[in-house]
Parts: C-alpha cells; sequence; structure tokens
C-alpha cells in the first residue's frame, strides 16, 4: 500500500516514451512517405511543430540492417531445454500487435499498420505530455475514412504445427489494438469504439456492418489507447487502458463513464454494462486473467506487472495521468515487487498454464521489447498479493529489430511471441520512419518436442467433450470450453456441473463453477453452500458473484457475515471487502463490522486499504449506515477499525467539507 504523495505524483514532461504493443503520439499523417510509401500525404502543421521540437530522445530508427525471416532463429539464445520457430513472416504479417485464438485453435492476428497517425484526423494541438487534440471524432468502420490496419487469421490445417492458410478477414480498420471471435461474432476494439461485427454461421464473413458496442475510449496518444481484449471466466470482455488517454465511455445501457489513464474495465456482452474493475498500473496493456479469476497487466516500469483487485486503486503518475478515480482513496496499491535485474519494461506478460512446460508452470512470462529478451519470474504469494523473482531467462536475440509486443500461451501449450520488427523503438518523434513492412510470429516450444494439434471445433463438439476439456491441462481448453457452453446456452450440462464443483478432490473444480456461473446456475442455495465449500478459491468466486449481482438475500447476507467471521485465506477475504463494496448497507455492513475488527490483517499488504475503500464508498449515499459501524466500544478497541476506518472517515468528511 502506497501514499498517493511519491515520486510517482510528480511527473514531468514525457522524456521517453517506448513502443509497448500501442505507441504513437497520434497525427494525421506521416512526414517520411519515402520511408511508408502506401502513406503519401503531407502531415498538418502541427505534427511539423512536433518533430521540429523534437531533441533525440528515445530509441530512433538506425542504419542496424534487418535479419531475413529464415536467417533470424539464428540470433536467438534460449533457456536450456526451449526452442523456437518461425511461424509467419513479412509479408504475410506486418506489424503484429496482437494475438488470440478462436474455438477452432485458429490465430487471429491484429496488424497496427495505420500506427501512429489515425486515417482523416489532424492535430489540433499538443499539450505537454504529447497528448493531442483531434479536430474530430472519427466514424466507426465502415463509415469515415479507411484505415490499413487489418485483422488475419493464421490456421493449421494439417495439425503438423504450421500454418498452412492465412487470410484477411477486416480490413480498413482505423487504429484497432485488438480482436476477439466469439459470441456469436467478432470483437474489435478500434478505439474510440469497441465493435462488434455479427456471425452467426461462424464462416468469419461479417453478417452486416458492425454494431457499435461502447463509444468513448480516448484517442489522445496512440501508444496508449484502450488495448488487450480477452474474455473472463465470467463471461466478461476485458480489457485495459494505457496511461495518457482519457475516456469517457457508453453503451446501450450505461451511459458517460469518466476516466483518465490507467484502468482494467469490463463490458458484458448480453447485459451491455460497461464498468472499470480496477484502476492504476504503468502504461497499462496486456490484460491476463490467471486459472483461479486473479487479474494481472504488463508494466512500463521495472517490475514484472501489476495484480488487481476488484474495485481498487492502484498506482499511477498522478500529476501526468491524472489523478485518483476516487479523491478519497487516501492510498493506493503498487506494482508486484520483483526482485529482477532492474530493466525497464516487461510490457507483454502471461502466466504460463499451458501444462506442457512444467518448468515454467505459474510463472509469470513477460516480454522485454526494449532489451529484446522474455523473462521468467517465479510468483511468490506475499500476504494477499504477489512478489516476484526472475529465473533464467526464456530467449534473448542479439538481432537488434526484434521487439515482442505481445506474448500468449497458445492452444498447444506452446508461448507464441507477436514481433513487432523494428530498430525504432519510440514514438516521441513523429516523423513516421517505421519500418511498416514487417513482422514476425515465434512460437517457443520444448526441445525435441512434436508440435502441432489435430484440428478441432469446440463451437460444434458434444457437450461432453466440452465438460471433458473442463479438466484439460491447458487453462486455454478449459475456459474456450466453459466460454462454449456458455455461448451455446447447454443449460442440460449444469448438473453435472454441479457435481465436478462438489466434489473436493476434483483441482479443476473451479472450471466446473465459471461454466455453471455463466450458465446462470449459480442460484442462492449453492452459493449459500459453496461459501463453505473446502476449496478457498471456490468460496473466493462464489464471493465475487454475490458481489458482482449487487445483491444479497438475508439467507447469503448471515452466511457471508459467517465467513467474513471464519475465513483465514487472505484472498478469500480481499474479495469479501471487494464485493462489500459493490453491495447494499444491509448486506455490507454485518461484513465490514466484523472485518474491521480483525486485528491481524493490519499486517496484510492490501486488506486495510480495501476495508477502508468498502467504508468509503457508502460514506455520503449511506452516511448513517457508515458512522454505524463505530457506535460499539469494540470499533474503538481495534486500531485496524481506528486507523483505516474512523481516522479516514473523519479526514473524508473534512475534506468533502
Amino acid at each position: 500500500m502506497k501514499s498517493p504523495h511519491s515520486r510517482l505524483s510528480k511527473s514531468g514532461l514525457l522524456l521517453l516514451c517506448l513502443l509497448s504493443p500501442w505507441s504513437g503520439v497520434a497525427a494525421e499523417l506521416p512526414l517520411n512517405p519515402a520511408a511508408s510509401p502506401q502513406f503519401t500525404p503531407a502531415a498538418n502543421e502541427e505534427v511539423r511543430k512536433a518533430a521540429a521540437a523534437f531533441t533525440g530522445r528515445g530509441v530512433q530508427r538506425d542504419n542496424t540492417p534487418p535479419t531475413p525471416p529464415k536467417e533470424a532463429i539464428s540470433t536467438f539464445t534460449m533457456r536450456d531445454g526451449y526452442a523456437i520457430d518461425l511461424m509467419a513472416a513479412e509479408p504475410d504479417v506486418m506489424q503484429p500487435l496482437y494475438m488470440s485464438w478462436d474455438s477452432r485453435g485458429r490465430m487471429w492476428v491484429v496488424e497496427y499498420l495505420q500506427y501512429q497517425f489515425p486515417a482523416g484526423l489532424k492535430v489540433i494541438s499538443y499539450d505537454q505530455h504529447l497528448r493531442a487534440q483531434f479536430d474530430k471524432i472519427p466514424e466507426p468502420p465502415p463509415r469515415g475514412v479507411r484505415g490499413a490496419d487489418r485483422i488475419t487469421v493464421f490456421e493449421d490445417q494439417t495439425g503438423q504445427g504450421t500454418f498452412t492458410q492465412h487470410r484477411t478477414v477486416l480490413d480498413g480498420l482505423n487504429m484497432v489494438t485488438s480482436a476477439l471471435k466469439g459470441a456469436g461474432g467478432i470483437w474489435v476494439l478500434n478505439p474510440p469504439y469497441l465493435l462488434f461485427y455479427p456471425d452467426a454461421n461462424d464462416d468469419d464473413r461479417p453478417d452486416g456492418d458492425p454494431q457499435v458496442m461502447l463509444s468513448g475510449f480516448g484517442m489522445e496518444d496512440t501508444h496508449s489507447l484502450a488495448n488487450s481484449l480477452r474474455w473472463g471466466p465470467d463471461g466478461w470482455l476485458y480489457g485495459a487502458n494505457g496511461s495518457t488517454t482519457t475516456g469517457n465511455v457508453s453503451s446501450a445501457v450505461t451511459k458517460n463513464v469518466r476516466f483518465q489513464g490507467q484502468h482494467i474495465w469490463r463490458f458484458h456482452p448480453q447485459t451491455k454494462v460497461f464498468e472499470l474493475y480496477a484502476e492504476g498500473g504503468g502504461n497499462t496493456f496486456s490484460t491476463e486473467i490467471d486459472s483461479l479469476g486473479r487479474f494481472f497487466s504488463g508494466t512500463n516500469a521495472s517490475q514484472r506487472g501489476m495484480h488487481y483487485d476488484q474495485g481498487m486503486s492502484g498506482v499511477k503518475g498522478f500529476g501526468k495521468h491524472g489523478p485518483p478515480l476516487n479523491p478519497y482513496a487516501f492510498g493506493y496499491f503498487d506494482h508486484i515487487e520483483t526482485k529482477s535485474d532492474g530493466k525497464r519494461f516487461s510490457q507483454a506478460f502471461a502466466i504460463y498454464e499451458g501444462g506442457r512446460m512444467p518448468e515454467l508452470q505459474d510463472r509469470f512470462i513477460a516480454a522485454n521489447s526494449l532489451h529484446n529478451m522474455c523473462y521468467v519470474s517465479r510468483r511468490i504469494p506475499a500476504t494477499s498479493t504477489f512478489s516476484a523473482e526472475d529465473e533464467p531467462e526464456l530467449l534473448r536475440s542479439s538481432d537488434r529489430w526484434f521487439r515482442p509486443v505481445d506474448l500468449k500461451v497458445g492452444p498447444d501449450g506452446c508461448l507464441y511471441l507477436a514481433d513487432w520488427y523494428d530498430t525504432r523503438l519510440s514514438h516521441v518523434n513523429p516523423v513516421d520512419d517505421w519500418s511498416k513492412a514487417d513482422g514476425r510470429i515465434y512460437r517457443v516450444r520444448p526441445k525435441n518436442a512434436e508440435v502441432g494439434l489435430k484440428p478441432f471445433n469446440l463451437h460444434t463438439d458434444p457437450v461432453a467433450s466440452l465438460i471433458e476439456n473442463l479438466s484439460h491441462p491447458n487453462k486455454w481448453f478449459r475456459l474456450q470450453s466453459a466460454l462454449e457452453l456458455s455461448w451455446r446456452s447447454e443449460k442440460g450440462s449444469l448438473p453435472v456441473l454441479e457435481s465436478l464443483v462438489r466434489k473436493p478432490e476434483n483441482p479443476h473444480a473451479i472450471d466446473a463453477l465459471f461454466a455453471l456461473h455463466m450458465l446462470g446456475g449459480l442460484d442462492e442455495t449453492l452459493s449459500t453452500e459453496w461459501l463453505q465449500h473446502p476449496n478457498p478459491f471456490i468460496r473466493r468466486w462464489v464471493v465475487r458473484c454475490i458481489g458482482d449481482s449487487g445483491a444479497a438475500s438475508p439467507q447469503l447476507t448471515a452466511a457471508l457475515t459467517q465467513l467474513a467471521s471464519d475465513e483465514m485465506h487472505p484472498e478469500v477475504r480481499t474479495q469479501l471487502l471487494c464485493s462489500a463494496k459493490r453491495l447494499p448497507a444491509e448486506s455490507a455492513i454485518p461484513i465490514l463490522r466484523i472485518m474491521m475488527q480483525r486485528e491481524a490483517d493490519l499486517a496484510d499488504q492490501r486488506l486495510p486499504l480495501l476495508l477502508w475503500w468498502a467504508i468509503e464508498t457508502r460514506a455520503e449515499s449511506e452516511r448513517e449506515a457508515a458512522l454505524g459501524l463505530f457506535e460499539s466500544q469494540g470499533a474503538w478497541q481495534s486500531k485496524l477499525a481506528r486507523k483505516y476506518g474512523a481516522q479516514l472517515l473523519a479526514k473524508r468528511y473534512a475534506m468533502a467539507g
């Protein structure tokens, strides 16, 4: 826990902003058409002024020659026991930014060719942090000016472990940062919009123009756009927002959610609800959710990333990236404490749970594009959060052009890298001399291992096969199968799923719970029963689901209150406080009254501030209930209640006048 009055609240001018998966300052058009012949018109005057003021900051393009794709493998030094394969290269893939897999095991790749200048927009001005103000808001595709971005699908039709076919599914897009297939169509994050292309027959040919599901993501800095879509185990779509952009996001249901800087956010495809999940981070990109439903991202700092609890306030450069969303947070959570080489930055981030490489299981795998390498870090429990310690690195390339900007675990249990492939790694100079015609996709696998997967299609597999996959050693198969059960509304599977959750010896009971919850089967009776489940992560997820519902019956309130008294696992206790923040006073106050007297929680890295945030959220809207927490003598005898309850509540009321 940290006070917001740290060194990070005193950020100055942008001295060095390096290419992450989302780099650029944003302008209409490039200044160097010869370097990028597909973009020929002249840039506008504001961009020219920015270029004239450039003083050599950042990692600029140089005369280092590129390595031909087939020779590039020889530039890698690999961790013992691992090998790397070139899966795709230019001209088949150029400027790859993001990868995902659909239910047929095909790789979807976003090619960020429009970077860094949004098509059809002109810069009116820049601020001191090189955030651009544009002349207008672009129209969603296919209206407006066509951009150069595209989404390409790569497929292994033979199961031999090589891509035998690739096809561009969507093109003409403008600053696309991610794309996912599922839930009846193709989801495309094309700031300022989240778009949905219906595809009822699953032929990758949209049934019509896209539907605008979300609008209002900021575009002030195209290296900080909304990014990193992924499916959560609750059926929501999750994404990140970078540091130097803002948001005023609306859906058909949720209106004008305003924020500034780094956040994790989510959107529900059925209810159309949008909300901020957590705040904070470096230039937040790469959204990761582990097999137990914990949330993480990479960072542009020297640590390995951020661990997010629901509704938390996290570190960011408050002076530059905006004040905390809650001015009464009175503290924040920092990055994962890391014993490392101290080099920034580990921006592309994954937790290896693919089951194929035991030495990497549960490790943080992080790509550092600045230093042309990938880290492996041990994840170490530290009270209710984690620390990290670097182990021998996964790989390093002597090729200065190697720039891994995305890193994911594939259906085959191997690691995949999207290589931006360019010597230039800075966006602060708006001269467009990026090498737009280059890009590679790599696979990391066990040395001497067989590769490839027999072609499959979870979208058409029988229900029994999907349920069997819930015990698959690769997390990707478990989650994708649970999602397919939900998307297909296979409610007939609920009795089997319930029986799988009830088995205390089942190591994948939580995967069955994810599927059951997405199908609407987690009713009050089961929730009450499973709050006493022997698996703490089952208890934690049930608490999470109750909080997400926004209400708890008297029966559930009594069960949650008893859990607050009895629960010893720190991560269950953190979720109790996160969920209490979302529940009405009649359910939350009994939980808080007990938890603020648990003195042992003072030693936890997160519980004290989570307690305060759960109290603070009702300081005005449920004022009498908040004050009523301190009516008993026990509340005043508790140091935790005094320090993170009464004192901060008094401070908050004083500040609010």
